[in-house]
């Protein structure tokens, strides 16, 4: 039988996991604080056994937790044991997927969205003021409408939001008056992708898109195909001749591509030059790979001899990449089979939720291929949450 402190923590957390929904796009110091107040109530709340049947019986968190002791294991072969312990710090955030797992009420699922869109649409909203020039926040500017850097995680972000909006307007049960503010929003997520900079959300955007497009038009897959086919080439051209800042941005990928050879120094030129040199660690560690600690030790070791004068990393801007340095074919699979699972959850499971936990898997794997983005540290708490969120099962 439960206590009152067990029973006032399990409130609690009811909305500390809403909050840290909220705080994704805000503030990472808030993101920080409540995953330690999250973790010190879950303390708190008491009955182990049944949290450690959940986690134990949900197949994404068995996965993510396979996922994770690789990293403990992958310290055995790593000659450098404090790069080692550095990288599984950075896995903390996926550390917590099997603590929100627990804590998760399926029942809740729209809050833990509603939250994380609403301080969305807040970043959003600030972006739009900084681009009409009435309000400036962390080096945001007309032409640069998010703060330093934040395009690296706003954009995706945005993407993932905007699926969720588009997913209501389409498929959420709401009167012709909500219907409509919702699809408003969905729209200002739309232009405010091609008015920020990050490629990363844009090309998840994309996709997300043409993955709607496929699930509305789900009885006939062809027609979905079609019109995919013929709108997002038409929103891609839209946006590249009304847009300067996403036609510089698509005009710069084609430059540094082109200059790669004589010009490695460039955004897209050195996440280039990053997969060619760690191309070199996989094929000398196929199968399991340098290690948990070793990729930077052994990529500078490459890049000193095919690079010279190249600024070497410890990241190489690819999480599949990252992957196969670290533990080979062993970690890709591993890595793998945690989406998966997440998509054999979405074909078992049928509920309002269904296309979601389809898309969710899909919208990881496409910005991975870009950035490192499970250790990224909004995202990073962004797939832990949400993959308790919406793979937690309903009888819990």
């Amino acid at each position: 039988m439960q206590t009152s402190v067990q029973q006032t923590a399990q409130r609690i957390n009811s909305w500390l996991l809403p909050l840290l929904a909220l705080s994704l796009t805000v503030s990472t110091s808030a993101l920080s604080v409540l995953a330690i107040l999250i973790f010190i109530v879950w303390i708190f709340e008491g009955n182990y056994r049944d949290k450690i049947s959940e986690i134990f019986s949900n197949s994404v968190s068995i996965a993510v937790i396979f996922y994770l002791a690789l990293h403990v294991v992958g310290l055995l072969w790593s000659e450098d044991k404090s790069g080692g312990f550095s990288m599984l710090e950075k896995q903390w955030k996926l550390m917590l997927m099997p603590v929100f797992l627990t804590i998760v009420q399926p029942e809740h699922r729209r809050r833990y969205v509603c939250f994380f869109l609403a301080g969305l649409i807040g970043v959003m909203l600030a972006t739009y003021l900084s681009w009409f020039d009435l309000f400036h926040y962390g080096g945001a500017s007309p032409e640069h409408p998010t703060r330093r850097l934040f395009h690296i995680v706003y954009n995706p972000l945005l993407a993932l939001g905007f699926y969720l909006v588009a997913h209501e307007a389409l498929w959420g049960r709401l009167t012709p008056g909500k219907r409509s503010c919702v699809i408003i929003i969905a729209l200002a997520m739309a232009l405010n992708m091609f008015i920020t900079e990050g490629r990363a959300g844009q090309v998840a955007f994309f996709a997300m898109l043409g993955l709607l497009f496929l699930q509305y038009f789900r009885k006939n897959i062809f027609k979905g195909l079609i019109i995919a086919g013929v709108v997002l080439p038409l929103i891609f051209v839209a946006g590249y001749k009304l847009s300067p800042t996403f036609h510089k941005r698509v005009n710069m990928v084609g430059e540094e591509v082109s200059s790669f050879t004589d010009n490695p120094n460039t955004s897209i030129g050195l996440r280039l030059l990053f997969w060619k040199n760690s191309l070199e660690i996989i094929k000398n560690n196929p199968v399991f790979g340098v290690g948990t600690g070793d990729f930077g030790r052994e990529y500078a070791k490459i890049n000193s001899i095919s690079s010279p004068g190249m600024v070497a990393t410890d990241n190489p801007h690819n999480q599949y990449v990252l992957v196969l340095c670290q533990f080979g074919l062993l970690g890709l699979v591993s890595l793998l089979a945690i989406f998966y699972e997440q998509l054999r959850q979405a074909f078992a499971v049928d509920d309002e939720f269904r296309r979601i936990r389809f898309a969710f898997p899909i919208f990881f794997l496409v910005i991975m291929l870009s950035e490192s983005y499970l250790i990224v540290y909004e995202t990073g708490f962004a797939f832990s949450l949400f993959s308790a969120v919406f793979y937690r099962a309903e009888h819990c």
